[in-house]
């Protein structure tokens, strides 16, 4: 019995580490608005390519022409996290279902009831 019930342990337990290093493909569009302190929100449209290079282009909302901003570079994903290499510093989203979700500098969740989620395109 104390057998029986090791090899379930173990069996658990490899196929939860294969889970984790499973890669998820994140690729696709992602578009949602974010809160802006000095703005109505700030229209964002994320594209995360097959090749792991992203563009991210954000529009802040009320504050005149309504110019486009635009960054690009590469996205790694870990621990279930889409990691964008930026050179003033990273920014982390959690992976959901159909959608990316904006985290704080350290990685962490937002606590906000304001909306930091960018919704995947079909």
């Amino acid at each position: 019995m104390k057998h029986i019930i090791k090899v379930i342990a173990i069996v658990c337990i490899l196929f939860s580490a294969c889970k984790n290093n499973t890669p998820q493909d994140v690729s696709g569009v992602y578009i949602g608005e974010f809160p802006c302190a000095s703005c109505t929100g700030i229209d964002n449209t994320m594209t995360l390519n097959s090749d792991g290079t992203f563009v991210l282009e954000s529009v802040y909302k009320g504050q005149g022409d309504d110019a486009v901003f635009t960054k690009t570079g590469n996205y790694s994903v870990e621990n279930g996290k889409v990691i964008l290499a930026l050179e003033t510093s990273p920014f982390k989203y959690e992976i959901g279902d159909n959608y990316i979700e904006m985290l704080d500098i350290d990685g962490n969740k937002i606590e906000s009831e304001l909306n930091y989620k960018l919704t995947k395109q079909e």
